[in-house]
């Protein structure tokens, strides 16, 4: 068994990749820039630069080979460090120059302020200028081309540098107007940044798998960790889930039982006739007919938490909407063990009815039940969508819907994974049981 274990937990880890594969190309490649719903447009391009920077939306999105074009201000005022353009210039815009920390050479422990660009695959000297500006325009319209683009750089201790960039072509060229800017001598250094193998998987994927396999991804909107937000909301979900699968459970086998060993019986007949119906009504309306009864039996118990008692009221249509297809899957099951001969035997010597079906029977029955009830665990936690929904239960259900209105990408991807999680262990959870309870199985 341990081979067998060991097989299915790499199974595991490749299928849990997969997951985190799509969910990375669904919500981060093919959705495009998410930060227009969370930064405002007002602000300028530094507040969209600094959600991206911060949220590591700035890094290339496979592997990274990229380095920026980085400003360091060793002068020493009270300045604010800043780059801006003059006239009609649109260079610092184009080139995304923003305040970045600074990481002191080893043995160094000065904090020095620093502008950094964007990042630009294999940026060197040679790299022209338009590769680094993503070949925005540097200067306004044709109509204002008279216009030089000027990039107007202030220190921290005053000092102004106006950089002409009208015969920069490089980055090579960028950094050496910099440099060597009469106004300069030496006070601010224009270089590129260092590359190493380190910063290969300094990408938007690897920063995706590490958070979702960490659980420290933080929400967009409330800054809240995935961890923190299944601890807070993981209990409503279960409060709803949890009953309503054992309750369910528990009258499905009962009816289940009862008509399969009264088969071609009026009470078999009417039970597959109500659990059809119940089958096809849709799940929306036990829903909407539910409220409406306690909208006017006891509207405080309709919606919402106001009432600790008002969460068995999604627990109960959770089980009337289920009860149809449970029965009618168990009723197959059990049909096919009813008719065998140690059945007919046990009733044929008097044993009574209940022993019947719930000592042999069922025992028998556990291979299908067990790969039905185990299935829904995974989506335990994740609690009922549309119930939460309706119903105002603050659950992971009702988060994970507005996630995806409110393109919460962590959130979304987050609660993927933990429920990708939970499904592989338990389906290793139900090789295993099948050969606790069937001893003719082997697990090799």
């Amino acid at each position: 068994m341990g081979r067998y274990v060991i097989r299915r937990l790499a199974q595991a880890v490749v299928t849990v990749f997969g997951v985190m594969l799509v969910t990375f190309v669904l919500f981060r490649v093919i959705a495009g820039d998410v930060s227009s719903a969370y930064v405002n447009m007002k602000l300028g391009a530094e507040a969209k630069l600094a959600f991206n920077e911060k949220h590591n939306l700035d890094r290339p999105e496979i592997l990274n080979f990229h380095r920026r074009l980085v400003l360091t201000d060793r002068s020493q005022g009270n300045f604010m460090f800043s780059v801006a353009d003059s006239g009609a210039s649109k260079a610092a815009r184009a080139l995304e120059l923003h305040l970045a920390p600074y990481q002191p050479a080893p043995g160094r422990s000065s904090q020095r302020l620093t502008m950094a660009g964007r990042l630009v695959f294999n940026l060197s000297p040679t790299t022209p200028l338009a590769k680094m500006t993503d070949r925005k325009p540097l200067r306004a319209p044709a109509n204002q081309s008279a216009l030089l683009p000027f990039l107007v750089i202030t220190l921290s201790d005053g000092t102004r540098l106006a950089i002409n960039l009208v015969a920069v072509t490089t980055c090579g060229d960028l950094a050496r107007a910099i440099n060597g800017d009469p106004a300069n001598q030496g006070r601010l250094v224009a270089s590129i940044s260092r590359w190493t193998p380190a910063k290969l998987f300094d990408s938007q994927f690897f920063w995706h798998l590490y958070e979702n396999i960490t659980f420290s991804g933080r929400s967009y909107a409330t800054e809240q960790s995935i961890l923190q937000t299944i601890a807070e909301r993981g209990k409503f979900s279960l409060s709803i889930t949890v009953p309503a699968m054992a309750l369910g459970l528990f009258l499905a086998m009962v009816f289940a039982c009862l008509v399969a060993y009264y088969r071609g019986g009026f009470i078999d007949q009417f039970t597959v006739f109500v659990t059809v119906l119940g089958m096809c009504i849709p799940y929306l309306a036990y829903m909407l007919l539910g409220q409406w009864i306690m909208f006017n039996i006891a509207p405080k118990f309709a919606a919402g938490l106001a009432s600790p008692a008002a969460i068995y009221v999604p627990v109960a249509i959770a089980v009337v909407a289920g009860l149809g297809g449970s029965v009618r899957f168990y009723r197959v099951v059990i049909l096919n063990e009813i008719n065998k001969d140690y059945v007919r035997t046990a009733r044929a010597k008097g044993v009574p009815l209940p022993a019947i079906l719930f000592k042999h029977v069922l025992k028998n029955c556990m291979l299908p039940i067990l790969t039905e009830v185990i299935s829904e665990i995974p989506f335990l936690i994740m609690g009922a969508l549309l119930l939460e929904k309706f119903f105002g239960v603050p659950g992971l259900g009702d988060l994970f819907l507005t996630s995806i209105t409110s393109r919460d990408v962590p959130i979304i991807t987050g609660l993927t994974y933990f429920t990708t999680i939970l499904y592989v262990v338990s389906l290793l959870l139900t090789d295993i049981l099948y050969a606790v309870f069937d001893p003719r199985i082997r697990l090799r």
